[in-house]
């Protein structure tokens, strides 16, 4: 992926997905791929509930796209929608009431600027690790956006390096992301308001 397909706003990129172009709709699930499967997750669903509720949310754009008015809200529009579709798989398994779960979850419609604020640093999140080379990004997926929790020596086998120098790849790494995240102003923003990085 380019640089100017990684930079192309949603309105930019969803005009091209309405407009045909074969690799549009790839770009779009890239980009917010983490934060739907993120959303899916928060409520506790199994893995392949997550998956089921996941896939859901992105065939229900598709049968919709014609319907979106305002491109600019898709990243709303798809945590919405993923939390929708999670509360509905947990209500059928009667894991938990759908009023219950719905109280540990932010709602949009209650308090939409704390929640929007959140879904676009997730979307500057995102950005900033598809920036990474490939051994970062799967480093630092595995250790944050995995679906299970994995031990350093699970993430190691599983990118095949030894458990002894994954702690030194894993500082440098997160420090390239770092570098991405202040080039983007995402840790100047969150510095003002003197809150966390992760």
């Amino acid at each position: 992926m380019t640089f100017r397909e990684i930079s192309r706003s949603d309105t930019e990129l969803w005009h091209a997905i309405l407009a045909g172009e074969p690799t549009a709709w790839k770009e779009l699930v890239v980009r917010y791929r983490t934060l739907v499967y993120a959303t899916c997750t928060y409520l506790g669903l199994s893995q392949s509930e997550a998956g089921d509720a996941f896939q859901q949310t992105w065939l229900l754009l598709f049968q919709k796209r014609t319907q979106i008015r305002d491109p600019q809200r898709l990243s709303a529009w798809l945590v919405t929608t993923a939390r929708r579709e999670a509360l509905r798989l947990k209500s059928r398994a009667g894991e938990e009431s759908l009023h219950g779960a719905a109280m540990d979850f932010p709602d949009l419609e209650s308090n939409p600027e704390q929640e929007l604020l959140l879904v676009e640093r997730q979307a500057v999140l995102e950005t900033a690790i598809e920036q990474l080379d490939n051994p970062c990004r799967e480093l630092v997926r595995a250790f944050f956006f995995a679906p299970i929790d994995l031990s350093y020596d699970d993430i190691a086998r599983r990118l095949g390096y030894s458990p002894n120098t994954l702690g030194a790849k894993r500082q440098r790494c997160l420090a390239r992301l770092r570098r991405i995240l202040e080039k983007l102003g995402f840790l100047d923003e969150r510095k003002s308001e003197k809150e966390p990085l992760l």
